[in-house]
């Protein structure tokens, strides 16, 4: 195994601590997101007394609650401190396929439910991981990608233009370059914070 470099120790010792209190940080957000995103569509249907169909409200419901216990399951092996190095990018995927799922049983691309796309590259740098926000934003764009183009196949109802499709996929792209230059910016900080507070060598 190589060994960092001498200035990249304060950045190794942050990863270790920060990759896991971050990796609980984004299962807390997520398991809030699922109740609040779920919790506005029965809003909608029971109180706003919206039409939905029958198998919409189901398939929902079952995402939902795959998705809370995948979310559940996660945060056990935290609290245990089980976290393998590829359990972040597990994680990552296991969002992208049920985002993508959720945007397949919507109105595909012309759904705003879009956005969550978004949120999953917005967590990636709380994992202090540079290579998770590339992972996490070429998922989002591979996604949001798959759910044009079935809109396009299977669903022509649900199109959108070409120009909102470019749009889309930029800013998602944008998205994940600013969330990297955070993973940098934290980089930088934490070589310079230790810079500061290293004792001077004796004369």
């Amino acid at each position: 195994m190589q060994q960092p470099e001498p200035g990249d120790l304060p950045w190794t010792a942050a990863q270790r601590v920060e990759a896991w209190t971050g990796e609980l940080r984004v299962n807390v957000i997520r398991l809030a997101a699922i109740l609040a995103f779920y919790g506005h569509h029965l809003f909608n249907q029971y109180v706003l007394k919206q039409e939905f169909p029958p198998r919409y409200t189901l398939a929902v419901t079952v995402l939902a609650v795959v998705w809370g216990l995948g979310a559940l399951a996660l945060h056990i092996a935290l609290n245990g401190h089980w976290m393998p190095p590829a359990l972040r990018y597990v994680a990552v995927g296991f969002d992208t396929v049920l985002a993508t799922s959720l945007l397949l049983l919507s109105d595909g691309p012309k759904s705003p439910l879009v956005v969550v796309l978004f949120l999953i590259v917005a967590t990636a740098p709380l994992r202090i991981d540079l290579r998770l926000v590339w992972t996490a934003t070429l998922m989002a764009l591979l996604a949001y990608g798959f759910v044009c183009g079935h809109a396009k196949w299977k669903q022509p109802e649900r199109q959108v233009p070409r120009r909102q499709q470019v749009v889309t996929g930029l800013a998602l792209a944008a998205a994940g370059f600013l969330a990297g230059q955070q993973v940098r910016q934290a980089r930088r900080f934490a070589r310079e914070y230790a810079d500061r507070v290293r004792p001077e060598d004796p004369a």
